[in-house]
């Protein structure tokens, strides 16, 4: 007898794609396990086969959602061909080309993490998450501030600053408080960053 296909990643992804749906109608509050089973076409125990709950749920989908970035990300910092000037421009390009798929979920993030920003799973989540994106960050303000093309005395400040202006920007959008275009609020970061490494403003 031929052994049964592996679907666990197909199967997943359905989950995925029903959770964002149910989280993006009903909010992360209201949603439930039958919500998502019946968006997924899949039995509730199909989903307690993969999660344990909506917090594991969720938690997992958005580890997933971020996974292609970080892996993005990580290979624009490990090319020992750019200077660091091309890495943070290429950088910042990779957040305002993925900043569409996150504005309709990010209000959705931001009620679920204030539901479980004392839950010591999703803390430890949050930490393991952002440690290495600000990692990176850190590292190309570094190979700049080396080779002469940045001015700033504390990297690591540097990195959480520009990060969290991004991730306010995302907010905003997500919010709907921002009556700006999302791609000029972008690049109004952009420039503010450059401004403030002391880089010479850019063409684009």
């Amino acid at each position: 007898m031929s052994p049964k296909p592996d679907v666990s990643v197909e199967r997943k992804q359905q989950i995925y794609e029903a959770a964002i749906t149910c989280f993006s109608q009903k909010g992360y509050h209201l949603t439930t396990m039958d919500d998502i089973a019946a968006a997924a076409g899949l039995s509730k125990g199909s989903l307690y086969w993969y999660f344990k709950g909506k917090k594991e749920m969720f938690l997992s989908l958005f580890e997933a959602m971020m996974a292609p970035i970080g892996q993005a990300w990580a290979g624009i910092v490990a090319d020992d061909n750019s200077s660091a000037t091309d890495k943070l421009l290429t950088s910042l390009g990779l957040f305002s080309g993925s900043i569409e798929e996150f504005i309709p979920l990010f209000g959705v993030m931001m009620e679920a993490w204030a539901q479980t920003r004392h839950d010591a799973d999703v803390q430890r989540l949050m930490r393991e998450f952002y440690r290495p994106y600000l990692d990176m960050m850190t590292r190309i303000i570094e190979q700049g501030i080396a080779s002469g093309e940045f001015q700033a005395s504390a990297p690591e400040a540097m990195a959480f600053a520009i990060m969290n202006l991004f991730d306010g920007i995302t907010l905003a959008l997500g919010m709907g408080v921002a009556d700006v275009n999302g791609q000029q609020l972008v690049n109004a970061a952009r420039d503010l960053v450059l401004r403030g490494l002391g880089v010479e403003q850019m063409d684009g």
